[in-house]
Parts: structure tokens; C-alpha cells; sequence
């Protein structure tokens, strides 16, 4: 992970955080560089406006040691991807060169916005990587190493189709809680905290260690050589 560039997307100011946070504390811990990039700053929220949780968001990225960045894609509930939403995304990704790109899962019982990120974060990162499409000529292509999805809501069906990577995130348990705790006005009235520390302690439990977080991949994924497939570990039951 040293030098890695990790770019994480979310439709809202706290999905990241939320979805991947405690892998992105293990990332920087281990030297990446880590770019948090949201589509929304929050506004349509039952709880807060978009000017609290810009400072919100802004705390948590602070405390993980991370760039953050807002991308206008038409605000709290009308994210959508269309061509023009896409083209911008993609220049993002141009611009920031990330050897990982995180989005969120596209499942369908979700916030629509969140299946709106996913599409524009697939469809962005296929263009950025095209070296003639129109509107992106003054940047040159770039690929991402890997594009992972991490979970947001509580939805039953977000890793169909999708391979499923836990990692280890126990030692990062107390730091997820506290980087999670930064968006003081989305989890003053709900137990959002609590549902994504029960969800990464089954996940922990299934495979010998306190806590994990899901990642997906939509392809295979290449163990380099037959000693990083060593370090591997399969659940337990």
C-alpha cells in the first residue's frame, strides 16, 4: 500500500466512511494516499444541511488523513449518470490517477443515489481509461489498478454478481468508530454506528478474526505469486 493512490467516491458526505472507512484507516496506516471525492454535500438530509455536513465531512477526512473533494453530479437526490456527470467523474479520475477506485454497491433497495454513484463511478472509470473519448482529450488516459464496491445500506442482494474480499480490520475498530462518529448529525437520532460495527463483527466472526469489512470486485482477482495466496484465509463455517 505505500505510495498507493486510493480514490474513494460517495453520493453523500458520510457513505465513505461508512462503507470503507476502516479500510481506508488500514490503507493510510500502511502509506497510501487516499482522496475522498462526494457527489453531494448532503442537503436533501432529514437530519442537517449541506453546510454542517460539509464540516462534517471535512472533520472525518481530517482525522483519516485523507483529501477530500466535492464534485457537483446535481445535487442530494438527483444524482444521476448521464454523459455529462460521467465525463466529469471521469476527468476526476484522470486528474487524481488513482491505483484504486472504491464506489459504492448498485443494488437496487437502496438510496437512489447510491446506485446512481455506482453506474457513473463504472461507466467513469471505462472512459477515463478510453484514449479517444470526446471531452476528455486534454488529459491522458489512465487505468485503475482495481475498482472496488463497498456497502452502504443493510440491503440483502449487493454482492450478487460480485466477488466478495474481507479484510481484516480489527486493530482499526475504536478509529473507524471515532471517524464514523465525525458526522455528528446523521447518527445523533439513528443507530447507523451500531449497524456497521455488527456487520463487520460477523463478518470477523466467519473468518477467525474480531472484525472485517466486504469489499466486491466485479472480476477475478490475481494473487501475485503463490505467497501472497498464502496470506489468504477462507471462512470458517
Amino acid at each position: 500500500m505505500n505510495g498507493k493512490r486510493i480514490v474513494a467516491i460517495g453520493a453523500h458526505p458520510d457513505d465513505i466512511e461508512f462503507g470503507c472507512g476502516a479500510f481506508l484507516l488500514d490503507a493510510v496506516d500502511k502509506g497510501a494516499l487516499v482522496t475522498l471525492v462526494v457527489l453531494s454535500k448532503g442537503e436533501a438530509g432529514t437530519q442537517g444541511d449541506g453546510s454542517t455536513r460539509e464540516v462534517e465531512a471535512q472533520y472525518a477526512a481530517t482525522l483519516l488523513g485523507a483529501t477530500l473533494h466535492f464534485v457537483d453530479a446535481g445535487g442530494d437526490t438527483g444524482i444521476r449518470a448521464n454523459l455529462d456527470t460521467t465525463l466529469t467523474l471521469a476527468k476526476e479520475i484522470r486528474r487524481l490517477k488513482p491505483d484504486i477506485l472504491l464506489a459504492p454497491t448498485g443494488h437496487l433497495n437502496q438510496h437512489p443515489d447510491h446506485r446512481e454513484a455506482n453506474v457513473l463511478v463504472r461507466d467513469a472509470h471505462r472512459l477515463a481509461r478510453y484514449g479517444k473519448t470526446p471531452g476528455l482529450e486534454d488529459q491522458a488516459p489512465h487505468t485503475a489498478q482495481l475498482l472496488l464496491f463497498y456497502e452502504i445500506s443493510s440491503g440483502g442482494n449487493e454482492g450478487d454478481g460480485l466477488n466478495s474480499i474481507l479484510v481484516d480490520v480489527s486493530s482499526h475498530v475504536d478509529r473507524w468508530k471515532e471517524l464514523m462518529q465525525c458526522h455528528a448529525s446523521q447518527v445523533k437520532n439513528m443507530d447507523y454506528i451500531d449497524l456497521q460495527l455488527s456487520r463487520a463483527r460477523v463478518y470477523g466472526i466467519q473468518v477467525g478474526v474480531h472484525s472485517a469489512q466486504r469489499l466486491f470486485s466485479e472480476s477475478p482477482l490475481l494473487a501475485g505469486s503463490s505467497e501472497d495466496l498464502s496470506n489468504f484465509k477462507s471462512q470458517r463455517f
